[in-house]
């Protein structure tokens, strides 16, 4: 599974903004860090959320 840094969700964030307008305050940085890393979960040593096979 491909992990984004925190640092490439806010590269891509920045870039959206610029696109399409908006603000390029990130209003709460915990709450990003919770959604990018949630998709790194893991249960049992089993991730939760595993890329479908081609």
């Amino acid at each position: 599974m491909i992990r984004f840094s925190d640092d490439k969700v806010e590269l891509l964030y920045n870039l959206m903004v610029e696109e399409t307008g908006g603000s390029f305050e990130i209003r709460d940085e915990n709450l990003l860090n919770a959604a990018s890393n949630g998709i790194s979960q893991t249960f049992d040593g089993k991730e939760l959320y595993h890329a479908k096979e081609k």
